[in-house]
């Protein structure tokens, strides 16, 4: 077993001394700590910059995702909870943060100026994380 840092910690060290200062970091850190805001974040980075998605088709999409269902079979409990968690909580915290774009009535998001800086994050640590765990494997 090697005492040297694996690879990948040098290069998000640089990162974040180069990209981020301590606020940026925290609010990365606040937007991807919840699993239902990620799944909105993957879905809208394949969207086209002003398409607009019902709050039903993203709601369904992220119950589908997070309970293991084909998109039809993410009906009932499941999704009317993630769907009014989304609603009341989760769109507000990316819209605040720029992530997203939403309509008046909150029916439809769209991708928001900061998608591309917070999705780019995101993977990255995607990436990280799948490289650490082969290491550990």
């Amino acid at each position: 077993m090697s005492n040297s840092s694996p690879p990948w910690l040098a290069s998000i060290s640089a990162f974040v001394a180069a990209e981020a200062n301590q606020e940026v970091v925290i609010t990365m850190c606040a937007l991807l700590a919840n699993r239902r805001r990620q799944l909105v974040i993957l879905y809208l980075l394949g969207c086209d910059e002003d398409e607009w998605i019902s709050m039903e088709e993203i709601a369904r999409w992220v119950t589908a995702v997070k309970q293991g269902y084909s998109l039809e079979e993410a009906t009932g409990a499941d999704y009317r909870n993630i769907r009014e968690s989304l609603r009341h909580t989760h769109l507000k915290t990316l819209a605040d943060a720029g992530v997203i774009e939403h309509d008046a009535k909150q029916t439809r998001i769209a991708p928001g100026a900061r998608l591309p800086e917070v999705g780019r994050v995101f993977l990255h640590l995607l990436l990280l994380s799948a490289n650490a765990d082969n290491m550990t494997a």
